[in-house]
């Protein structure tokens, strides 16, 4: 409720307190939406990192399983 007084416009104080609530409620909601954008790196980061580690594995295997590569790993 906006009150009119010559040239001059008062807020009253449920007017002051509806912004208030709003400004929270978008702070909030900035906060969230930065949250999430944060998890979504964080997972793919974590998803990066263990596809990196299971080709390593993958490697791994395949120099064990060729007997001439074998040798030579295990010999040095």
């Amino acid at each position: 409720m906006i009150i009119v007084a010559g040239n001059k416009s008062q807020l009253s104080v449920e007017d002051h307190i509806e912004r208030a609530r709003t400004a929270r409620a978008a702070y909030i909601g900035q906060l969230i939406a930065e949250g999430g954008a944060a998890l979504d790196r964080a997972v793919k980061r974590l998803g990066a990192v263990m596809e990196r580690g299971y080709n390593a594995e993958l490697d791994r295997r395949a120099l064990e399983a060729d007997t001439f590569l074998r040798r030579s790993v295990t010999d040095s």
